[in-house]
């Protein structure tokens, strides 16, 4: 452990205390170098949505727990998937379930992490999903899907907004290329390349060819609930509705799949409209505070993912980081909730948001 997860106040102090920790590559991955823009552009959209605070409700109790797809959980809050977590700890996925599930929250393992399900499932006890890349092998999708149901998977969660690998810019290109080698082999491979190496040279590899039409195959692989990562449209939101998805995450893959992608947060409520409560609508990229979350649950999200503030915390502190990442945004979420009179996460609509005025069109947004 690098830091006593107690002494870390907001996700900024933990982003301090875990950096310095993480391999310069690795590092340069996870913060997008040289392909900045839509990260941030995602930060400032959340930002630019001022809150207001609301007069003489109780809120002497206030309730952070939802349910998501049947399931109950502490808070509107779950960890997204992401790769190469045993670059900052040895556990890896395993200490990402464990703190979230000290947290109560879910988990997501990614198909191309470190850890495979069978240890990060009983470290999360049910409170696990298992996201998917649709490779060119559809029997290594089977057999995940198998193997995530066998460790105690709650739900699919399907990435479906990067068919191709993008042409990352020289900085993210190099810290990738120097990648490569340790996610092939050795301790920090990704289970999907070392336990399906047997299989030809491509196999999994993302298959561009997937269409809406595929989808009908994958739900009939289990009766896990189906989520579809990446949606960034409405009328893809509504063809994931149409085509069986019982939910979606709005996400434009948290910058590092198209550069200049629309943010999150004015994607949202298009989305939102368009499929309105006949499937669950999540919400990830550029979170970073309680207040984010209160704004994407204000557009309309029942829940949000949270990426790099949970690398950071399990670099931070492991396990124990992870859940403090979590409970801080917790807190956070419950504080503001307070202050802008929701007692609980249904109590939270877009009377909350405040319009702000944009003189140069002489209007309010």
């Amino acid at each position: 452990m690098t830091a006593n997860p107690d002494d870390l106040w907001d996700i900024d102090e933990v982003r301090a205390a875990a950096e310095p920790t993480m391999p310069q590559a690795y590092r340069s991955f996870v913060n997008n170098e040289g392909m900045e823009r839509t990260l941030e552009d995602d930060i400032a959209a959340w930002r630019e949505l001022h809150l207001r605070p609301r007069a003489l409700v109780d809120v002497s109790r206030v309730d952070t727990s939802v349910t998501l797809l049947g399931q109950r959980i502490s808070m509107p809050i779950m960890t997204a998937p992401f790769v190469g977590s045993t670059f900052v700890h040895p556990e890896g996925e395993v200490a990402t379930a464990r703190g979230a599930s000290a947290a109560g929250t879910i988990s997501t393992l990614s198909m191309m992490g470190s850890r495979p399900p069978e240890l990060v499932g009983p470290a999360a006890n049910g409170l696990y999903w298992q996201q998917l890349y649709w490779v060119r092998d559809r029997e290594v999708v089977r057999d995940i899907v198998a193997r995530a149901m066998a460790s105690g998977a709650a739900a699919l969660c399907l990435t479906v907004d990067l068919p191709v690998m993008p042409a990352f810019p020289r900085p993210m290109r190099e810290a990738w290329l120097s990648l490569l080698e340790p996610w092939s082999d050795g301790e920090h491979a990704m289970y999907t390349i070392r336990d399906y190496r047997d299989k030809p040279m491509g196999a999994t590899w993302p298959d561009p060819a997937i269409t809406w039409k595929d989808l009908e195959w994958l739900k009939g692989l289990s009766r896990l609930p189906l989520v579809l990562k990446g949606i960034i449209r409405p009328d893809d939101a509504v063809m994931a509705r149409d085509h069986g998805a019982d939910a979606i995450i709005v996400s434009n893959h948290a910058g590092q799949g198209l550069r200049s992608s629309q943010p999150v947060a004015h994607a949202l409520p298009a989305i939102v409209e368009a499929v309105g409560n006949e499937i669950e609508v999540y919400a990830d990229s550029g979170i970073r505070t309680g207040a984010d979350v209160l704004r994407a649950l204000a557009l309309g999200a029942k829940s949000v993912l949270i990426g790099r503030p949970t690398l950071w915390g399990l670099a931070a502190g492991g396990a124990a980081g992870v859940q403090r990442v979590l409970q801080i945004l917790q807190a956070e979420l419950a504080e503001v909730m307070a202050i802008t009179g929701a007692a609980c996460v249904a109590d939270i609509d877009a009377s909350v948001l405040g319009l702000r005025s944009d003189s140069r069109q002489g209007k309010s947004l």
